[in-house]
């Protein structure tokens, strides 16, 4: 098998997973019946993450001590661990309060794949052809027309809505820039995925949990061990499956693909989603969403017909790329 079809398959599997995060994260989020015990937002984040680090204790410790991890690289894992952690989770949190679940979707979602072409252009050298552009537009289309039929679209003039949209602005953001830090990082400093992505999780969830004790009434740690059976499986879900499986096939497509074509797969999240609420949750399909999931297809195709330029004007390849 081809590095390119392994890439392309690990993030296939990343997005179908973290698409399902959705669904899951709603189950710990939200009670069903008077009595539920939920998890605050913060406490699902830090827990998640802190019990995703363990799996990756025992090859950090034996990087550290066999001297592959000096204190430069601990200096930038912790770095890129609060960006891609912690501020990033803080900024998502505090612009879907403030937003609304539509413009938040669409701020995340939508835009995530576009920034992280830019930022990897700026940051990564990594040049734009038409057909790319052309493809982020059609699948930002597709996500638009899936926001507005799931959950509609309004937008306040209100300051705090303001404010929000502005953090989920920055939190895209984020995310390109440090999927295109942990590329380099990877490629310059030899670290492998399995490192790039448990140092930076270890030192955000740690990140994470500081910013869960700035507001305890609101982030009660004993929620956690209070769960019902059927969160804690949504929990474990998100746990193994999203976090340790997800960002470990993520960081391990970034070492073959350029890091705006792996955000374009971020586009198939909401129709994971969707697809998943459909059929686990009973929610109703419709034509628009059907529309939008295959405007998002036909940008796939488009993103995987185009050649893959590593460099400005220097084509890698002018065949299919997936």
């Amino acid at each position: 098998m081809s590095d390119a079809f392994l890439a392309h398959a690990a993030l296939w599997v990343a997005t179908i997973v973290w698409g399902g995060s959705f669904v899951a994260a709603r189950v710990v989020l939200h009670p069903q019946a008077a009595g539920d015990v939920v998890l605050s937002p913060v406490i699902l984040a830090a827990t998640r993450f802190s019990l995703a680090s363990l799996f990756f204790v025992m090859p950090l410790t034996r990087a550290i001590l066999g001297r592959r991890l000096g204190r430069r690289h601990l200096i930038k894992l912790a770095a890129l661990g609060q960006t891609a952690f912690s501020v990033y989770f803080w900024l998502q949190y505090v612009g879907v309060q403030k937003t609304n679940a539509g413009i938040s979707s669409i701020l995340v979602v939508g835009l995530t794949p576009v920034t992280t072409a830019v930022v990897a252009q700026i940051v990564g050298g990594e040049a734009l052809g038409t057909a790319r552009l052309g493809a982020l537009a059609l699948g930002f289309a597709g996500v638009l027309v899936i926001t507005v039929q799931t959950r509609g679209l309004a937008v306040s003039l209100d300051p705090g809505f303001f404010f929000g949209s502005l953090c989920l602005i920055a939190n895209a953001i984020g995310w390109g820039l440090n999927s295109t830090l942990a590329k380099q990082w990877m490629r310059d400093e030899a670290l492998s995925p399995t490192l790039m992505t448990g140092g930076p999780m270890a030192f955000g969830a740690f990140g994470l949990i500081l910013i869960s004790l700035t507001s305890p009434a609101a982030n009660r740690w004993s929620d956690v061990m209070r769960l019902d059976s059927t969160r804690w499986l949504a929990l474990l879900y998100i746990v193994l499956a999203c976090s340790v499986g997800g960002y470990l096939l993520y960081n391990f497509a970034l070492t073959k693909v350029s890091a705006s074509q792996a955000a374009f797969y971020s586009y198939f999240e909401p129709v994971v989603a969707v697809s998943l609420g459909v059929s686990l949750l009973g929610e109703r399909l419709s034509w628009p969403m059907v529309a939008g999931a295959l405007m998002i297809g036909c940008a796939a195709l488009m993103i995987g017909r185009a050649p893959r330029i590593i460099g400005p004007g220097a084509p890698e390849s002018s065949g299919p790329a997936w």
